[in-house]
């Protein structure tokens, strides 16, 4: 199996490619490969591609693409809508959520969140982690990341709209398959009685589970649920 490396842009066959930065080093310092070996590429847009490597030098890898594949977006996409947590809290929700199959998570400063904002050394954090998830899972779409000032933003989103509701005791429920979905889940405190108003208006509440599950794992199991609805 081929080593694979994320390289944003187009791909052609026959031209030339480079990495640098962390990929570089990855391919150079920890992996240790040399001139001739083959890699895969992926843009995290659909396309991947299988490179030779014509060199390595001490800032960049430069080679050549020998074939390309091209994968289309699906249809349906699942977002994630998830509180302002603590940044340890969300890089485990960024890469599982990635490797499980989310297209997009959707941050909010939910009314009980702890954490007010993030830093733009954290944004690039979670950024890196979600290549990382990307490139392990053999995904070939990187999933976005959105920072949204509240909830009742969030829920302008045009989707069809679920909840976790601690209300509901039943927990088989459908999704509809045509649609792009959306699933909200609370803070560490849930949700405040103004959000659970707002989202009865907009969305439908479901039991993920019997149990009480925490911030950070109530994402991951609405979306393995989803990912196979």
């Amino acid at each position: 199996m081929l080593e694979r490396f994320y390289r944003p842009g187009n791909y052609t066959t026959g031209t030339l490619f480079s990495l640098t930065g962390a990929e570089h080093h990855h391919l150079s310092r920890v992996m240790r490969l040399k001139k001739g070996e083959e890699i895969e590429l992926v843009n995290g847009s659909g396309g991947l591609a299988k490179g030779k490597i014509e060199a390595v030098e001490k800032e960049e890898t430069r080679g050549t693409i020998l074939s390309v594949f091209e994968e289309k977006e699906k249809s349906t996409q699942i977002l994630l809508g998830i509180p302002l947590m603590r940044p340890s809290k969300l890089e485990w929700i960024f890469e599982k959520g990635t490797e499980i199959g989310a297209d997009a998570f959707l941050l909010y400063e939910a009314d009980r969140s702890i954490q007010e904002s993030l830093s733009p050394n954290q944004q690039e954090r979670f950024r890196t982690i979600t290549i990382s998830a990307l490139k392990q899972s053999k995904r070939l779409f990187l999933p976005r990341i959105e920072i949204l000032p509240h909830l009742s933003s969030l829920l302008e989103k045009e989707a069809e709209i679920f909840f976790g509701d601690l209300r509901q005791k039943r927990a088989p429920w459908q999704r509809d398959a045509t649609k792009q979905l959306l699933f909200v889940t609370g803070p560490e405190g849930g949700f405040s009685e103004k959000e659970i108003a707002l989202l009865d208006q907009k969305g439908k509440g479901v039991c993920l589970c019997p149990y009480i599950l925490r911030a950070e794992t109530a994402p991951l199991v609405a979306l393995s649920l989803l990912i196979n609805i």
